[in-house]
């Protein structure tokens, strides 16, 4: 029997929403429908989907507060993890770090995949304005090399202004590239080949970077 998974999934509950929105601008300019478990399951039924592997989406759970992310990220790694428990017919899950802080991130790497069973972990192209391949992230991607983890990669908005002067949503225009800087940071720092371990997965295509055969 061939399963159709979706990896490509974002819950978002309430705490999250609130944590997250709190100037009233929707990440990525764009509202999403307001997330419920039965919404997500009648979703998955419509579209013939069999299982789904739900992560935070953009922005992250790091709004500036080391402490605060940490808190959220642990809340919001135990809520996907109920949902895996409760419906393992139909969710996997994937957690969420607090990125840029190393130490948090090192400790959520250990209690998302040793504790709670996630199937792996969501990586945000920047956070804070730091891209994944930047020399200050090496011990978060030795660890997921020692691990050979899978890694979800999602966009994040531009951390460079001019890059929201066209008035666009970010969604339309700057995820995809955001991706591609990441590709690229990753690439010239050597971070993809001294992690042959790590499952990648780049969502969005991939960004502008063309895949070759």
């Amino acid at each position: 029997m061939t399963l159709t998974i979706d990896l490509h999934q974002h819950a978002i509950p309430d705490f999250y929403w609130q944590a997250s929105n709190e100037d009233g601008n929707a990440a990525g300019g764009i509202n999403p429908p307001r997330w419920s478990l039965d919404g997500a399951i009648a979703y998955l039924d419509e579209a013939n989907i069999d299982i789904a592997v739900p992560s935070i989406s953009t922005p992250g759970v790091h709004f500036g507060d080391d402490t605060a992310a940490r808190e959220l990220a642990r809340q919001c790694n135990e809520y996907l993890a109920n949902l895996k428990h409760d419906r393992p017919d139909r969710f996997g899950a994937f957690g969420v770090l607090p990125l840029p802080d190393i130490d948090g991130s090192l400790e959520q790497i250990e209690y998302a995949l040793d504790v709670l069973q996630l199937d792996g972990l969501t990586l945000f192209t920047n956070a804070g304005g730091i891209y994944l391949g930047d020399k200050r992230f090496d011990s978060i991607f030795a660890e997921l090399q020692r691990r050979a983890a899978v890694v979800f990669v999602h966009p994040n908005a531009s951390p460079d202004p001019t890059a929201h002067t066209l008035g666009l949503p970010d969604t339309l225009l700057d995820y995809p590239v955001d991706t591609s800087r990441a590709i690229a940071k990753l690439h010239y720092s050597n971070t993809l080949a001294r992690t042959p371990d790590v499952k990648y997965i780049f969502v969005h295509a991939g960004g502008t970077i063309p895949y070759l055969a």
